[in-house]
């Protein structure tokens, strides 16, 4: 991680402690908040205006009290630390990107914070085993370029890194990574780019004319899925594999008398579904093709001689 994400994540960190202090108690004191989260009282001051400005309804009853308004948070139990850290870093990122991203976050958060608290039993339920942080200055830098339809080039890494260039659609969030969608203008055709993967984006010149309206789920990933993926899942783990998808183009293919499922996706290529699979481990196994169930071992037992090491 570098310094910058580093400072990010413990600005965020603090963002949640904040946060939290405001629901234990009316009002925080600057001075005693400096203390408890040993950073200066100026910078608690600044993490306040933050907050502030990223819509949250901070006020300052007295010089160094502040206090905020608590029924736009009906459903505050429902978040655990996580959750609300999510939260936080979007509306923050949210202020940043302009606007007029702020103005479509906010209808999002409106809905986040109000609309749920009419149904207690379904809470909404952001799953995520840490704050998500990412190159604000790529993330901003590539949404200006597809606002004002202008094409990008970038070194891009997957075995080993490659220029390419791209005309930019669209940023998706995915199975707890960012993603840009576009065109490689070189070979034509629709490909997906993980963010972090990104390196030396620059914006050209050129224009395109238009973001196609086809763009959806059905493309994140590489235009042309013909390779197939099939995995066998063991019994204990199975029901969810039954009750959802964790790949678009999941398909069950069989299920065995033991409980166990024969379980199938096409893909483009194996980088976008590897990061998925391994967070199924040990609970499934690799039955083709041969080259993934080949990539799987050497990572497993590299992970094995690592652990002895």
């Amino acid at each position: 991680m570098t310094p910058k994400a580093k400072l990010v994540e413990k600005r965020i960190e603090r963002f949640v402690k904040i946060f939290q202090l405001f629901f234990e108690t009316d009002k925080i004191h600057t001075a005693s908040l400096s203390q408890k989260l040993g950073v200066e009282i100026r910078t608690i001051q600044r993490d306040l205006e933050a907050m502030r400005k990223a819509g949250f309804p901070i006020n300052e009853i007295k010089k160094g009290f502040y206090s905020l308004n608590k029924n736009l948070f009906k459903n505050y139990e429902h978040f655990d630390d996580s959750e609300l850290a999510l939260v936080l870093a979007m509306k923050n990122a949210a202020v940043q990107l302009g606007p007029l991203f702020q103005d479509a976050a906010e209808s999002v958060f409106n809905k986040l914070f109000h609309e749920i608290s009419d149904e207690p039993r379904s809470p909404v339920c952001l799953k995520i085993e840490k704050p998500v942080l990412f190159d604000d200055k790529l993330f901003v830098k590539t949404v200006k370029a597809i606002h004002d339809m202008k094409r990008i080039s970038f070194t891009y890494e997957v075995f080993a890194p490659y220029t390419v260039s791209v005309e930019p659609y669209k940023i998706i969030y995915f199975d707890g990574l960012w993603y840009l969608v576009g065109r490689d203008v070189e070979r034509d055709a629709n490909r997906t780019y993980a963010l972090d993967k990104i390196k030396e984006l620059k914006v050209l010149k050129e224009a395109f004319r238009k973001i196609p309206d086809i763009l959806d789920e059905n493309i994140w990933f590489s235009g042309e899925r013909n390779i197939e993926v099939q995995i066998l899942v063991d019994s204990g783990c199975a029901s969810h594999f039954k009750r959802r998808k964790i790949f678009p183009t999941q398909t069950v293919k069989e299920e065995k008398k033991d409980g166990s499922l024969v379980v199938s996706f096409m893909v483009g290529n194996f980088e976008e579904i590897r990061h998925t699979l391994k967070r199924w481990l040990p609970s499934i196994k690799i039955l083709s093709p041969k080259e993934l169930k080949k990539e799987f071992l050497e990572d497993m037992q590299g992970w094995i001689a690592w652990q002895k090491g």
